[in-house]
């Protein structure tokens, strides 16, 4: 299973602490709000656990997204990425 997140987070240190916790949990930044990464479903729950502990919930917003490999073989990117994305063998590689 992969997650999507992505968040619109007012607070700079809110944003940053938000934006690094995504990637000890394996997750990449796709944009500069947007992260997504394959983990496994327990990962999953840790992530949504935290989350609202990390943003002040009255000003901001957070989408965690659960994908499957068919919605990520059928990923199409536009424009300039922050990072590549292909899938191999239906695996999703971020680089």
């Amino acid at each position: 299973m992969y997650a999507l997140v992505i968040y619109d987070v007012s607070s700079n240190e809110k944003r940053y602490n938000l934006a690094n916790y995504l990637k000890t949990k394996g997750l990449t930044r796709i944009q500069r709000s947007a992260f997504i990464g394959r983990i496994p479903p327990s990962t999953l729950l840790d992530v949504e656990r935290v989350i609202p502990k990390l943003i002040d919930g009255s000003i901001d917003v957070v989408h965690v997204f659960q994908l499957y490999d068919t919605a990520i073989q059928r990923l199409k990117v536009f424009g300039k990425p922050l990072a590549e994305i292909t899938v191999e063998h239906g695996v999703m590689v971020i680089t």
